[in-house]
């Protein structure tokens, strides 16, 4: 059964548990037959015995019995038959005596009182319906002459009348007292709820504004604070620093190790962080791997300091379980007022403070400057009209040739994009691609790359090069789509191209990120006839592992290796290892930056299959490339 969490019902909401209400029905009970022995001996006195007087002594046994079976399962029973009871004896009671002008009508009032303390809503209403119909039917009894003791009503006995009023004037200030009384202890009850929820709530508030892990103050008490401290520091001269403290290596702690590892590392560094804080520093935790650290000095010098400190504790090495965890903090500060005057823009400074320099990948603390906001509005602009590059026809490929070291000829070309902005100009390849990847159309751009690489393959095959290759490179993020393979054998299949023409070039730090799954798809194009290429071999891990798990048909020598072979000796060894290496696993090997012929005899000499630089052409667009090949297929005669 689906049970619906959020809904509260009228049930659910209970001011008086089952026992209370059991003790209102009998203490309503012993009034009641209180009430019915005083009238019984006031018409016993007055009256004798008589047919009012037997309905009272059958009342008087009928409640006590009620009295004594009166339980929370039978409370609600009890209390419907002893409200009708009384109306019934009321309604009697008026009839044998003096209709609408007995004292008994005083009873009515009283009655619905009673109802509604001890029943529903049901019940009140079938009363006051009776009552009134009651009253109705008294009316028309005296008007028609049926109530034979209604001439006597003169001649009653003035001390039996004045009783009779003093006993139901009493019991209705009885019941005014007893509503009066009820509705006071239902407000104080409501009030001690009232008291326990704002407890609830209080205490709920304070615990949402502490980290549950560290239980150092959050984001929200921090917005608060800082709001304080900005207005207090207009009339100071301190300088208030807002650190922004990122643990860059939290994600790879819980890979290698687990989460409870890397939340008991960060709750040991929230304790060593808070050995510092005093009425000038103030630690908070923001997100997962942020902490955030409000800090007040005299000066630009005392901030720096404070912070190279707070990085040396980050940095220290934490014994978890038989563990040693090593922490890589990166530090990102902006000072108030000069940097922003609230948390949105303090945050976001010393946040983009911290991201520059993460991306340098040198230093890992960097105070703000607007050298950083220049850059960063420009990155925005850069990116708006990244997004739009494809759609616009803004990219264009350049070919750059591989040759034939042993012949001279060109057997293929890398496919390197080109972007000419009409807004920002050339944009380099260094520039665009990092920024494609962090923006995340990366995957876009490297399909249109395949794309346009197959048909210009294509059409070269159509001119007569029908040996040629293309190469094209890809990034990591073009594996985690998953759609690599169906887009590129879609690609080859549009363009009639056979699948061996393609190459495609992996840089070593891919396959580092997550290895089964590029593998697989790897292995899939492989089976369709793709070749794949490690680019910069010997500048990453060098993992020569992969060179077989990864079924790579040629790796490319960087070019710092290469362009410095004929005057460094150990760059000299270092190609020539590389090139006997790819060698002996009959994998192709590329030279990349060749630029003079001598690095071209050289490397021939140690067996370097593949040369591609500038000795032979710089990147050309599509109709110089074609130029080239039709001028000549031999561009440089050095053999």
């Amino acid at each position: 059964m689906k049970i619906n969490k959020n809904k509260v019902t009228r049930s659910s909401i209970t001011l008086f548990p089952g026992y209370t209400k059991v003790l209102q029905l009998q203490l309503t009970l012993k009034a009641l037959i209180t009430i019915l022995v005083l009238l019984l001996m006031s018409e016993l006195f007055f009256n004798r015995f008589s047919a009012l007087a037997l309905a009272m002594s059958l009342l008087i046994i009928m409640f006590t019995l009620f009295f004594l079976w009166a339980s929370a399962d039978t409370n609600s029973v009890i209390s419907g038959m002893v409200l009708w009871s009384v109306a019934v004896f009321i309604t009697y009671a008026c009839w044998i005596g003096n209709g609408i002008f007995d004292t008994s009508i005083l009873a009515f009032p009283c009655l619905l009182m009673l109802a509604a303390i001890l029943s529903g809503k049901l019940i009140f209403i079938s009363l006051f319906v009776y009552l009134i119909s009651a009253l109705c039917f008294f009316a028309f009894a005296h008007n028609q002459g049926l109530l034979a003791g209604a001439h006597l009503f003169e001649a009653l006995p003035l001390w039996d009348r004045v009783f009779s009023y003093i006993i139901m004037l009493v019991f209705f200030s009885v019941g005014v007292f007893y509503v009066f009384a009820d509705i006071s202890k239902r407000f104080r009850n409501i009030l001690d709820k009232n008291s326990s929820l704002e407890l609830s709530i209080s205490r709920l508030r304070k615990r949402s504004g502490y980290d549950p892990l560290t239980r150092l103050p959050n984001e929200n008490v921090c917005k608060v604070d800082l709001d304080e401290i900005l207005q207090q520091q207009k009339s100071s001269s301190d300088i208030l620093a807002f650190i922004t403290l990122n643990i860059s290596n939290q994600d790879l702690i819980k890979m290698n190790y687990s989460h409870s590892i890397c939340n008991k590392t960060l709750k040991l560094l929230a304790n060593k962080l808070t050995d510092y804080a005093n009425d000038k520093t103030v630690i908070y935790r923001f997100q997962q791997n942020q902490f955030v650290i409000l800090r007040h000095s005299a000066d630009h010098r005392g901030i720096n300091q404070f912070a190279e400190k707070m990085h040396q504790v980050c940095s220290q090495t934490f014994h978890v379980a038989h563990f040693d965890i090593v922490l890589n903090p990166i530090i990102g500060i902006a000072l108030a007022p000069f940097d922003g005057s609230s948390m949105e823009e303090l945050r976001h400074n010393s946040y983009l403070a911290m991201h520059t320099k993460a991306e340098g990948n040198k230093a890992n603390l960097s105070f703000f400057d607007q050298v950083m906001a220049a850059k960063e509005q420009e990155k925005l602009q850069l990116t708006k009209s990244l997004r739009n590059a494809i759609a616009n026809n803004e990219f264009v490929l350049h070919f750059q040739p591989q040759v034939d070291l042993a012949t001279g000829q060109i057997i293929g070309a890398e496919a390197l994009i080109r972007w000419n902005s009409p807004e920002h100009g050339f944009i380099p390849p260094t520039v665009f691609i990092p920024l494609a990847e962090q923006v995340g159309v990366i995957c876009d751009i490297t399909h249109w790359v395949i794309e346009h690489s197959v048909n210009a393959c294509k059409y070269w095959h159509e001119l007569g090069f029908n040996k040629l290759c293309v190469a094209v490179n890809l990034s990591a993020a073009d594996f985690k789509r998953g759609n690599l393979v169906t887009y590129t054998m879609s690609v080859l299949h549009q363009a009639k191209l056979p699948a061996h023409f393609l190459e495609l070039e992996l840089t070593e730090s891919m396959l580092m990120e997550d290895i089964n799954h590029i593998q697989k798809q790897i292995n899939e194009l492989c089976a369709f006839g793709l070749s794949f290429s490690i680019d910069d071999f010997g500048t990453g891990y060098s993992n020569l592992g992969y060179l077989t798990k990864f079924n790579v048909s040629s790796i490319k020598l960087d070019r710092s290796f290469v362009m410095n072979i004929r005057h460094s000796s150990n760059e000299l060894q270092i190609v020539k290892a590389i090139i006997e290496m790819s060698k002996s696993l009959n994998i192709t090997n590329i030279a990349e930056g060749i630029e003079d012929t001598e690095t071209a005899k050289l490397l021939t000499q140690l067996g370097c299959e593949v040369g591609q630089g500038y000795l032979w052409s710089t990147p050309l667009p599509q109709q110089e490339f074609i130029a080239l090949l039709s001028h000549e297929n031999k561009v440089v005669d050095y053999v």
